[in-house]
């Protein structure tokens, strides 16, 4: 079974993408993984990326915004030479309590599992605090980000690599995309990782540079933040309420038993 991390950056997060890099080599759990990179290099800063460890690296010249990267990536690695994906972010650090290995086995089990996200924590002590509460326990969710890593296999990569590169706002197509094709989303809450979420630079800044570009809005009613800026943060990320009856409709009709 061959396996990749599906990673992007940003040419000012050279460090944090060299932590989670580190973190992943660190432990010998990730040792047969692959380490796949997309890598946005608007600054010049690749000749700064630890390449040791990384199969597969791809440089582009401008930001794409995490959707566009990872549409492209997977579409650059050929999802068809891997069987399991794990996205990460590279404001990431995996831990000795990050396990992707019940994602993986119910994946390869269950032919309709579309993405499974694991559970995270923003820092050290907060993921800490989490561990008591650890338990192996799959809860079903649409709408499933990146949290501590996503996990996927090659049925949902091939469909992922098809989705059009744009410079949308929220990554919500993807989860969206497997569940109108029948797959079923679900959280698992036996595994953490450190997520340094809303840090400098990466998807906020991103956002706030960019208007706001929304995809499957014939799927989600998006919702309008409170304040508005004429960006990308003019709207809430989706939640699974705001799912419509459309999407479920499509759900039940293509539901993949």
């Amino acid at each position: 079974m061959k396996k990749t991390f599906v990673i992007i950056s940003v040419s000012d997060r050279v460090e944090d993408l060299n932590n989670l890099i580190r973190s992943i080599r660190s432990f010998h759990k990730f040792d047969d993984y692959d380490i796949s990179l997309c890598f946005q290099d608007y600054l010049g800063n690749a000749d700064q990326i630890d390449r040791t460890h990384i199969k597969n690296m791809y440089i582009y010249p401008e930001k794409m915004g995490c959707h566009g990267a990872r549409v492209q990536l997977l579409r650059n690695i050929e999802p068809l030479d891997y069987d399991i994906f794990v996205n990460l972010d590279d404001d990431m650090e995996l831990t000795r309590y990050t396990d992707y290995f019940l994602p993986i086995r119910k994946i390869q089990q269950e032919p309709g599992v579309g993405f499974i996200l694991t559970n995270w924590a923003k820092t050290f002590d907060l993921l800490m605090a989490k561990v008591p509460k650890m338990r192996d326990e799959f809860k079903k969710q649409t709408l499933v980000y990146n949290g501590g890593g996503m996990v996927y296999g090659k049925r949902i990569a091939l469909l992922m690599a098809k989705l059009p590169i744009v410079k949308t706002t929220f990554d919500n197509a993807w989860a969206m995309t497997a569940y109108v094709n029948g797959y079923t989303n679900y959280r698992f809450m036996g595994s953490l990782a450190v997520h340094k979420v809303c840090g400098r630079g990466g998807m906020q800044l991103f956002m706030a540079e960019n208007p706001a570009e929304l995809m499957n809005q014939d799927l989600i009613d998006f919702k309008r933040a409170k304040k508005q800026r004429g960006n990308g943060l003019d709207y809430l990320i989706p939640l699974d309420a705001d799912i419509n009856q459309k999407a479920h409709c499509l759900h039940n009709l293509n539901k993949k038993r």
